[in-house]
């Protein structure tokens, strides 16, 4: 738990810490093998999905630190699809809000996100898919009509908006999440959750 507790607070540190970086062109700032590092802190909830008598209800706050890299640079330019795709590689706590000590700790290294660039416009919206793995310890009370085993798979889908400044980007975003030990050791109905998140880009 001393674990969990020491990648909040760094998360938590590494979102809200001010960071400097000269404002660069359109062209410049998403370029081939660009990258970044920011993280995002949310709130999510299960959901009935599928459905099914007795599930059961838990809700956490979660943290995300994480990188990315521009895999492509501009690719589809003058159209709607103009945009450009990175690697996305993103850690994960998530502390059940009415319980104490019951914690899931993740890593997604295979993840990509999508951003729908224009020139001159400040905003972009972008989608984001991947997985990951985690360790947990919810199926010892909890969720344990769900979930079977300590070690479980993550699958993230999702999308936001995201806000450019001359340094850094602010992001507001949604995702499925959703959590199963793949038929490892039963039960393995696995959980779904609805995660809203606010980000930073440095």
């Amino acid at each position: 738990m001393k674990r969990a507790i020491i990648f909040f607070i760094f998360s938590v540190v590494i979102i809200t810490t001010p960071f400097k970086v000269v404002a660069q062109s359109f062209p410049d700032r998403f370029s081939k093998g660009e990258s970044s590092f920011g993280g995002e802190l949310g709130f999510g909830y299960t959901i009935n999905l599928p459905p099914g008598k007795d599930r059961t209800d838990l809700s956490f706050g979660f943290a995300f630190p994480n990188w990315q890299k521009n895999l492509t640079g501009i690719i589809a330019p003058d159209s709607l699809l103009q945009g450009a795709l990175y690697w996305h590689v993103e850690a994960g706590l998530a502390q059940l809000t009415h319980r104490d000590h019951e914690y899931l700790l993740g890593f997604s290294p295979v993840m990509v996100q999508y951003k729908f660039l224009k020139p001159g416009r400040k905003w972009a919206p972008t989608f984001l898919a991947g997985a990951g793995f985690s360790m947990q310890n919810w199926d010892e009370t909890p969720a344990e009509y769900e979930l079977g085993s300590e070690f479980q798979f993550l699958l993230h889908l999702g999308g936001g908006i995201e806000v450019f400044r001359e340094s850094g980007s602010y992001s507001f975003n949604y995702r499925l999440f959703h959590v199963s030990n793949a038929g490892i050791r039963k039960p393995n109905i696995g959980l779904n959750a609805h995660v809203f998140s606010l980000g930073y880009r440095f």
